[in-house]
């Protein structure tokens, strides 16, 4: 689960991260510059144009926390629209003020009260549970990183906390289920 991209390397450069401290932007200009350089560089290796960016993050004071949430099913069979509806609602318990939902992810479902359940679609049950694990992380400085990305032209397609995209990068299939550990010094 949350390998939701494929992607093939076509052009890279090398910049310095002026107007960033600690993955924070303190200089938007600065910040700005260095990733129009980035991306003008990368483009032209590549030959093509960048429109939108996966951008990782490791700023912003990522807090992870662990959440249960449940919905009524009514006796019927578990359909995608339930799955949907009892991650969301997981999801929303992890929404406080100045926080921005980075990711929202499964660990196991609950139904009618046995755990454990990998996949619940298409079993019949009266209630769905999900033990969900959700990172967040402050929302300004992500308004900001996002402005500066905007000023450049380019769209922000999604945003992957540095810890899970590393993991992601590093672990193959067993690994993760397997309960390996991936460690960033940064």
């Amino acid at each position: 689960p949350g390998r939701t991209h494929r992607m093939e390397v076509l052009g890279i450069c090398h910049q310095r991260s002026r107007g960033v401290k600690s993955g924070v932007i303190i200089d938007l200009d600065a910040a700005e510059q260095s990733i129009r350089l980035a991306v003008d560089a990368a483009e032209r290796m590549a030959g093509l144009t960048v429109d939108s960016l996966i951008v990782n993050i490791s700023a912003g004071r990522l807090k992870s926390e662990t959440f249960t949430a449940s919905v009524n099913l009514g006796g019927h069979e578990v359909e995608q629209t339930d799955i949907r509806r009892v991650l969301a609602a997981g999801a929303k318990q992890a929404l406080a003020a100045e926080r921005h939902l980075v990711h929202s992810l499964p660990v196991g479902y609950t139904l009618d009260g046995e755990r454990g359940i990998r996949d619940p679609l298409g079993m019949l049950g009266d209630s769905l549970g999900v033990d969900m694990h959700v990172l967040t992380a402050d929302a300004a400085p992500l308004r900001n990183l996002e402005l500066c990305i905007n000023r450049c032209h380019l769209s922000v397609e999604a945003i992957v906390a540095t810890p899970y995209a590393s993991g992601l990068a590093a672990l193959v299939g067993d690994e993760a289920e397997m309960g390996a550990a991936c460690i960033d010094m940064g």
